[in-house]
């Protein structure tokens, strides 16, 4: 009981001088999370709590409704007048409900404007308010490189100057994969869409799609509205002129959507989380964790004699791969990690899906993403970064560039049917 009373006090003792020197050094300085999270709430480079701002402040006197908690069907239900309202959408993908998707398409259709900036199109929302008039849907396709220029078509709202955007991760550039609208979607019976800007060489991006008395405003590139991007002038040029196309007076901003929670059931509605937003009830649920961790402590201690503990035969199999896991670690040969893994992931797709090249593109990349049901997105992301490893760096490289592909292929095997 005594010995184990120390060892308490000792694990206590080392978490207060980590918590110390967390808030010491890490605290005390800037500390920057360079993934792309579009919360509204976070300041950080790929957070969105800028734009909100900047829109809460063009609508100024008018009603600024921040939807976290609902779903869509529920809040545009309680709009009376559409056609002065405004709807944003800033993500990665959009996730709507059956009953949502109906309610979007009706405020459309009543005079209501929606802008979603995603990585995908919304294509539920399409389906219900668009017919396909050249006889194709409305799909995205990547330009991968480190940056792009914008602009727009029309004369009026053109830059002199096109902002130039780049994808940063701490302090250097790296390539991403720029998305752009399919010209097939483009041809000469379309009326109900048309396209407002542009990207480089007249990839078109920004699109508008007319539906009732409203429209949907498509953008492919939700990167761009992102707080990193608008701390330089000439990006906050270009971004204000994207939503100078919405004349609402009202505006709803949608971060209850940028979650898939399955059934569509709210969280907010959970009994744990009333139970943690009410003080006194938050720490009774603590103290009663504390308690049972405490009980799990010390009654966790044998109660009867100890039996002889009979030695079984080791496999040795597990100790060798932790003896080359650390002589790596050592070594500190992350560039060899990266293309072992890779050469792993290979095998991987050669033996399950059948798919024998030596350099995988577009084309490949695409069958791989329809065999395996991922995301075309996130099969990409695993050959670009491994090709940028493999293009730019012949001696080593840093250990994030490791970690980011080791997420990106974990992610595919995460994924993969």
């Amino acid at each position: 009981m005594k010995e184990l009373k120390v060892r308490i006090i000792v694990i206590i003792g080392l978490l207060s001088i980590c918590a110390f020197l967390y808030f010491l050094y890490i605290r005390s300085s800037p500390h920057y999370q360079w993934f792309e999270s579009y919360d509204a709430s976070s300041e950080q480079p790929y957070g969105t709590a800028f734009i909100q701002k900047m829109l809460r402040s063009y609508r100024s006197g008018n009603e600024f409704i921040v939807n976290e908690r609902s779903r869509l069907k529920d809040v545009l239900n309680k709009i009376d007048d559409p056609a002065r309202t405004d709807y944003v959408f800033i993500g990665q993908n959009i996730f709507l409900d059956e009953e949502s998707i109906s309610a979007i398409a009706k405020f459309i259709d009543q005079g209501g404007n929606a802008f979603i900036a995603s990585f995908t199109p919304p294509d539920q929302v399409l389906q219900a308010i668009y017919f396909e008039e050249c006889g194709v849907p409305v799909e995205y396709t990547q330009n991968t490189q480190e940056s792009v220029r914008m602009n727009f078509f029309h004369p009026e709202v053109r830059l002199q100057e096109p902002p130039r955007f780049a994808y940063r991760v701490v302090n250097k550039e790296v390539s991403y994969s720029w998305n752009f609208v399919s010209e097939t979607v483009f041809c000469d019976s379309s009326r109900s869409i048309a396209a407002l800007g542009f990207q480089d060489e007249k990839l078109v991006n920004f699109i508008r799609v007319r539906a009732g008395n409203g429209n949907l405003y498509l953008h492919s590139n939700p990167l761009i509205f992102t707080n990193y991007f608008l701390t330089k002038r000439e990006n906050l040029d270009y971004v204000s002129a994207v939503f100078s196309h919405l004349d609402g007076r009202d505006l709803i901003w949608d971060e209850y959507s940028k979650t898939y929670f399955p059934g569509r059931n709210n969280p907010y509605d959970s009994p744990l989380y009333y139970i943690l937003q009410q003080p006194s009830l938050k720490y009774a649920w603590w103290l009663l964790l504390a308690t049972v961790a405490l009980y799990v402590i010390f009654a966790s201690k044998r109660k009867q004699r100890v039996l002889p503990v009979l030695e079984v035969k080791t496999n040795t199999s597990l100790e060798f791969v932790n003896l080359i896991s650390r002589l790596h670690y050592k070594n500190g040969n992350h560039l060899d990690m990266a293309h072992k893994k890779m050469k792993y992931f290979l095998y991987f797709v050669r033996s399950k899906y059948g798919i024998h090249v030596e350099k995988f593109r577009e084309e490949h990349i695409r069958r791989l993403a329809e065999k395996s049901r991922v995301k075309y997105a996130d099969v990409e992301m695993i050959f670009s970064r491994y090709y940028l490893i493999e293009d730019r760096f012949k001696n080593n490289i840093e250990a994030n560039r490791l970690v980011d592909l080791y997420d990106a292929i974990e992610n595919f095997y995460r994924q993969s049917k």
